[in-house]
């Protein structure tokens, strides 16, 4: 039994990975995941976006949607798994939130090679793999005769992502670094062990 309430963090840049991952440390931990892009879907699909604006507005909202219910499941006594790109000027959210449960905390940071990121994101959208809001960029629901393919360039990429300073998040705590630039060699069971191993020191520590 932990005496302390326990959470993992995946973060990194877009498309490296960081979901599938998830899904396999939820199963080994049994912690639900509260992931920021699922609440991006349930945005899009009930309130919907007609301009640009609107869609960041809702990525806004569902980052903070995405704190108040880890704040809510931490209350409840309730470790849990958040995944988020989070940018850098999340980090003051993020770190007063857990310093107010004084939970014990793990960032697994994915990093690697930001064009392989862009290629994997790009080649993902034009095979339609996630949700429709994620893709189009004016219009969710699209409009009759709106195109649904889009292709970002790496400026835009560079500047949507990487500027806003998504391979910088850091916070307080145990930081695991992964390489996701060929997320098929990633060792889920070594990073596993090493997360329960670093919840074991911190709790061996108080």
């Amino acid at each position: 039994m932990r005496n302390k309430t326990e959470v993992i963090i995946i973060a990194g840049m877009p498309a490296s990975g960081k979901s599938t991952v998830a899904k396999k440390l939820g199963e080994a931990f049994g912690y639900p995941i509260l992931e920021k892009d699922d609440l991006k879907e349930a945005l899009f699909d009930t309130v919907g976006f007609e301009c640009y604006a609107e869609k960041r507005r809702l990525d806004t909202a569902a980052a903070a949607v995405l704190l108040r219910a880890a704040d809510a499941m931490l209350n409840a006594g309730t470790s849990i798994i958040i995944v988020n790109n989070f940018r850098t000027d999340m980090q003051e959210a993020v770190q007063a939130m857990l310093d107010s449960h004084q939970c014990n905390c793990v960032t697994v940071f994915f990093s690697g090679d930001a064009d392989v990121f862009f290629e994997r994101y790009v080649a993902r959208d034009l095979a339609h793999a996630r949700h429709l809001g994620h893709i189009v960029q004016e219009h969710y629901p699209p409009h009759p005769g709106d195109n649904v393919d889009y292709a970002m360039t790496r400026e835009e990429f560079a500047e949507k992502f990487e500027k806003l300073g998504m391979a910088d998040f850091r916070i307080r705590g145990r930081r695991i670094e992964v390489d996701a630039t060929h997320p098929e060699l990633i060792d889920c069971p070594g990073l596993i062990h090493d997360i329960k191993n670093a919840f074991l020191e911190m709790e061996q520590q108080e």
